[in-house]
């Protein structure tokens, strides 16, 4: 028997803007990738600047929580996460069948401080939703337009026979948002059921070169750079795909941030590739996505940027782990698509989640199919 991570989603560093509660009360629901016997839940306090208090965190088959049980820490239903950790609850048995959700309710009496973030757009897969009462029953939202937040739930893990291949998703808000992730995660629970892992590492601004800046408490909470985050990481994914790049050339145009010059962001991208060999994975890399519309970012206004995202794009074309999501995304005058735009001419819908994903479903297959057992 072996124990797998069936979900994980990095939480966010929100020290820079914090939340603050008298109470709490969040529901989360999470689409496991592998089923299994027994289940350990994950959760943090990775950034924390003083101890989490909880009075319960409880764990259902369904919304209603018809069938809940308490997953308890050493025994008890309260438990603590001390600053600046992760905490594995006790492990129990509890059924877990691929691709069919399960409901977390965690609950906490007193006033505290959260800054391990996690969100959504998309509640295909993965939704959530909170109040500031502890005896409240926030409702799932079902809008793809909503962002849904939750704290310091990061995951877990199943014990299962097989073990199982694991597919990152690393980098920016192209992954973060959810609509990207969403259908990656429907593929390979169609076509590789119960049979492969997936994991979403990717931060919301998170650059591939730089770290973040921190002209402002949002601009703060972007990170480090996915060359820095990835060197640091405990994952060994057998497959990474990495939205990168795109970041490493707007943010400048929005902080202090000193331009990053094209040899630089290549030579990123070829220790990228390296670093994730390393580990024994292989690479799939989307080339940075097509012109915003005008005045947007990579837009009319952005005459420099686009021009460099070209020549970018150009660079990675030549090499095997480099798919091309751009035309998939375009219109006939290389715009991003209006039925593929979130709204903000910046990020997808779930339709353009789902053209993301078929661009690159035939080079994922082909490195799964090698990595299979």
């Amino acid at each position: 028997m072996n124990w797998e991570i069936s979900y994980y989603r990095t939480p966010h560093d929100n020290r820079a803007q914090p939340f603050r509660y008298q109470e709490l009360c969040q529901v989360v629901k999470l689409t496991p990738f592998l089923g299994g016997q027994a289940i350990q839940v994950l959760l943090t306090n990775a950034y924390g600047e003083a101890p989490l208090k909880f009075k319960r965190l409880l764990l259902a088959h369904d919304e209603a929580f018809s069938d809940a049980v308490i997953v308890p820490k050493d025994g008890q239903a309260e438990f603590t996460i001390p600053q600046g950790q992760a905490i594995g609850m006790d492990a129990i048995t509890f059924s877990v069948d691929a691709g069919q959700p399960l409901y977390f309710r965690l609950e906490a009496d007193q006033p505290q401080i959260y800054v391990d973030l996690a969100s959504t757009y998309d509640p295909s897969l993965v939704n959530a939703s909170l109040t500031g009462r502890v005896a409240a029953t926030p409702h799932l939202r079902e809008k793809w337009q909503q962002r849904k937040s939750w704290f310091s739930l990061a995951g877990f893990r199943v014990l299962r026979e097989k073990s199982a291949p694991l597919v990152e998703l690393a980098g920016d808000s192209l992954i973060e948002t959810g609509m990207v992730a969403a259908a990656l995660g429907k593929y390979l629970l169609t076509n590789y059921h119960d049979q492969v892992g997936m994991i979403n590492t990717a931060v919301s601004g998170s650059q591939l070169v730089c770290d973040s800046p921190t002209d402002t408490p949002l601009l703060a909470t972007f990170g480090p750079s996915l060359l820095r985050r990835l060197s640091q990481s405990p994952w060994r994914p057998a497959v990474m795909i990495a939205s990168a790049g795109g970041n490493d050339l707007m943010i400048p145009s929005i902080s202090n941030q000193k331009e990053v010059a094209l040899p630089e962001l290549q030579a990123g991208f070829e220790k990228l590739v390296k670093l994730v060999e390393q580990h024994g994975g292989a690479l799939i890399v989307p080339t940075l996505g097509p012109k915003r519309a005008k005045d947007a970012a990579y837009g009319g206004g952005k005459t420099a940027v686009n021009e460099k995202r070209k020549a970018l794009n150009q660079w990675l074309g030549q090499f095997p782990w480099t798919v091309d999501v751009t035309a998939a995304l375009s219109d006939d005058q290389g715009y991003l698509a209006p039925q593929y735009d979130f709204g903000d001419h910046l990020h997808l819908s779930p339709a353009g989640g789902e053209a993301f994903a078929k661009a690159i479903e035939v080079r994922l297959a082909t490195l799964l199919e090698e990595r299979i057992k």
